[in-house]
């Protein structure tokens, strides 16, 4: 609400305590997804296989 002296003014003191807030708590809801995520994946541990396509290795030219 305005008050009556200052009626359309621009704010002149910011608070910066919110957008600094939404941004750790961004920063805490992505580590804690990454701490879970990774959890689930050392608990399963699968080798990991890479196979060579056949007409992809270098052939020596004389």
């Amino acid at each position: 609400m305005y008050g009556r002296d200052n009626f359309r003014r621009p704010e002149r003191k910011a608070s910066v305590g919110f957008p600094v807030g939404i941004m750790l708590l961004s920063m805490l809801v992505i580590a804690m997804y990454l701490l879970v995520g990774s959890a689930f994946l050392d608990s399963r541990s699968p080798d990991v296989a890479v196979y060579v396509p056949a007409g992809a290795t270098k052939q020596a030219v004389d």
